[in-house]
């Protein structure tokens, strides 16, 4: 399927589950993201549909024969929490109607969640350890409200202008800790955001 038939696929998907509100479509895992609002609770990846599960729906969809979404990051294979809308569920508009209405909800809570938690420590975010928690704390980041404030770029170059030579894998760790995620399922866009912002901010210090 060539990127335009992807499209629309997306659009077809917005149009099917438009009753559940206002949707909207980003890029995302190398296809499109499904969105209500911030929320993200479906993918669609080349000629497939699939809905977010939290740990409760996992098993009622692979009951449904729904087959996990398997993402390739520089070759490394990562289980994401989508599970692939078969033809069968096509076909049973109620039972998938109500599984899109689960997704959503629960993609929903967990935003909620993620945005009241309170990390303890930086060294407990994802990506970090106590060896970088260290390295921000001795450039003055010393918690994580501190980091998600100030943002993954600016507490790099924090770090890079007391360790030289640092590399910019941790640039990507940051920005994962921070999004709450692996940094191998960093999103292409957010990376190659932050290397175009690192070359701008590093030509203009020549």
């Amino acid at each position: 399927m060539d990127r335009e038939d992807t499209k629309q696929l997306v659009r077809n998907v917005i149009e099917h589950f438009s009753d559940l509100g206002e949707l909207t479509s980003r890029s995302m895992f190398g296809g499109y993201g499904i969105c209500k609002g911030k929320v993200m609770f479906g993918l669609v990846s080349e000629d497939k549909f699939y809905l977010r599960a939290n740990n409760q729906l996992e098993s009622i969809f692979v009951t449904y024969g729904m087959n996990q979404f398997v993402y390739s990051k520089r070759g490394i294979p990562v289980l994401l929490k989508y599970y692939h809308v078969n033809e069968s569920l096509w076909q049973n508009k109620q039972v998938l109607r109500r599984f899109a209405t689960y997704a959503l909800s629960a993609a929903s809570s967990e935003m909620r969640e993620k945005d009241t938690q309170e990390y303890v420590r930086i060294k407990d975010l994802p990506n970090l350890n106590l060896t970088i928690e260290r390295m921000l704390r001795q450039a003055g980041i010393k918690s994580c409200e501190e980091l998600f404030h100030l943002g993954a770029l600016q507490s790099f170059i924090k770090i890079r202008e007391m360790k030289k030579g640092i590399k910019s894998d941790l640039l990507f760790s940051l920005a994962g800790a921070i999004e709450g995620c692996h940094v191998v399922t960093l999103p292409t866009e957010i990376r190659n955001d932050l290397t175009e912002q690192l070359k701008l901010y590093d030509k203009t210090k020549k």
